[in-house]
């Protein structure tokens, strides 16, 4: 038999009503309409969409009539070019979405009933026109706040005073050309992310980001910042990730990011930039790894700003007008690279030990440059660790310079790879005036012998892959 205190819980168990008490049930369908109700595991679902602000007052009503913890409530694509005083009161509201409904007024008591309680704010692609700060005063629980593509023209002193817990703040696309010297005050010690991209800023607005000391991620692409100097980023001590894309730099001057020791990614690609200074990089050593100079106007690598860099692991340089690469260029640095992006340049001869020193590359990417020649001698040194190259759209001449890409190659068939299908690499026999695919090259008539098998399947069990239409790998991040 089993003992008494197992029969007990048995019982016990069996006794349990199915929902726990006090369970979220959504009202009348009718009593909310055209709004909708569904039950989520944390609380209520609500959406309110393509209504009026008559509809959503009336469905509020509705929901304060008995209490229930609403975590969604999603009004959108609606008529609400004003958020009422009070029209939240008495209601449990954690997320909060009010998204594409030309609001551009928030009334001062619209949110404080729900302070207490709302962890996140989303009032993107509206109308508003300043950062309404009386209105968030008493939000002092809001974790994330999102105002992207709305009209803001300016941040003022104090704009977000009282938000002591945000984390993230976003204000994407708006038409912010003035950052006041106190904007961010009060989000001092637990604002994480700062995105002021797609904005008219003309130059970092150092003062009031000096402020926050335990920022983690700035973004500040999309603007028209022409120049930076050392001292744009003091103070953002904690910094790992600094978004700098599609603005108008046209250098990278010495010691600009010397404050930033913990920086780990460096976004710079789609500038102007026409020359790094060899200390540009200075007080990065010991934390970069993932740095984009893609789409500016560098005419050479910029090897000597990037020679500390020992922890560096994605370069990527693409669509510049490199036209030369020197033997030294990967020295001092090259060791812990594992992705490297020179696609759409202008380099017509690889250097003979140029490679030599990149040990540990997975990814090289040389599409569309304007190579004839990549003889095995220089591919040599990174054939065992390669597991993506894309050589594509270059002027190949086949020759048995090129023997060494089938033997590598047919290391990789261990998968079946569509693109490989889809996609071919190719070159031209000059005598034939004919092209064929660089993996299968008619080796015996053209007199070459055939090379080893290359490639890390060779050297161990992992089983890579060749895109050769450069895609990163999904099975392994880089």
């Amino acid at each position: 038999m089993l003992p008494r205190w197992v029969l007990w819980c048995c019982v016990v168990l069996l006794a349990r009503p199915a929902h726990p008490q006090g369970a979220q049930q959504c009202p009348a369908p009718n009593a909310i309409a055209p709004c909708t109700c569904s039950v989520k595991k944390n609380g209520l679902d609500i959406l309110c969409e393509f209504t009026e602000q008559q509809h959503i007052q009336k469905a509020m009503n509705t929901l304060r009539s008995k209490p229930m913890i609403i975590f969604y409530l999603k009004l959108r694509h609606n008529n609400l070019a004003k958020l009422p005083s009070y029209i939240f009161l008495g209601l449990d509201i954690r997320h909060l979405t009010v998204h594409n409904s030309t609001l551009a007024v928030i009334e001062d008591s619209s949110l404080s009933s729900i302070g207490n309680k709302l962890t996140q704010l989303d009032v993107s692609q509206n109308r508003l026109a300043t950062i309404p700060t009386s209105s968030f005063t008493h939000l002092n629980h809001l974790l994330i706040l999102n105002m992207n593509h709305n009209k803001v023209t300016a941040v003022h002193n104090k704009a977000f005073l009282g938000l002591d817990t945000l984390e993230i703040l976003t204000l994407y696309e708006n038409k912010i050309s003035v950052v006041d010297g106190e904007a961010f005050k009060g989000l001092e010690k637990k604002l994480k992310r700062l995105n002021l991209g797609g904005n008219e800023l003309t130059a970092v607005p150092q003062k009031a980001l000096a402020l926050l000391e335990n920022l983690k991620k700035l973004e500040m692409q999309e603007n028209r910042i022409t120049s930076i100097s050392e001292g744009d980023f003091a103070g953002l001590r904690s910094l790992d990730s600094l978004g700098l894309a599609h603005n108008q730099l046209r250098e990278v001057p010495a010691q600009v990011f010397s404050h930033l020791n913990f920086l780990n990614s460096l976004e710079l690609e789609g500038n102007l930039i026409q020359r790094i200074d060899e200390k540009a990089f200075v007080g990065l050593e010991e934390n970069l790894q993932y740095l984009r100079l893609g789409d500016n106007r560098l005419h050479e690598i910029p090897s000597e700003a990037l020679r500390p860099l020992h922890r560096l692991r994605h370069l990527d340089l693409r669509s510049n007008n490199i036209t030369y690469i020197s033997e030294d260029a990967f020295t001092g640095y090259g060791d812990s690279i594992t992705f490297l992006n020179l696609q759409k340049n202008m380099v017509h001869q690889l250097p003979t030990m140029g490679f030599d020193n990149l040990n540990s590359l997975e990814t090289l990417n040389l599409q569309n440059n304007k190579l004839q020649h990549i003889p095995e001698e220089i591919m040599e040194p990174i054939l065992d660790t390669l597991r993506v190259v894309d050589i594509m759209d270059n002027p190949l001449i086949c020759d048995c310079d090129l023997a060494w890409y089938e033997a590598w190659l047919s290391g990789l068939r261990d998968r079946d790879d569509e693109m490989m299908q889809k996609k071919r690499t190719v070159c031209t026999m000059v005598n034939e005036h004919r092209e064929y695919s660089v993996a299968k090259m008619p080796l015996e008539k053209m007199n070459c012998k055939r090379k080893p098998g290359y490639g890390p399947s060779s050297a161990s069990n992992t089983c890579p892959i060749l895109v050769i239409n450069f895609i990163v790998l999904a099975t392994r991040g880089l």
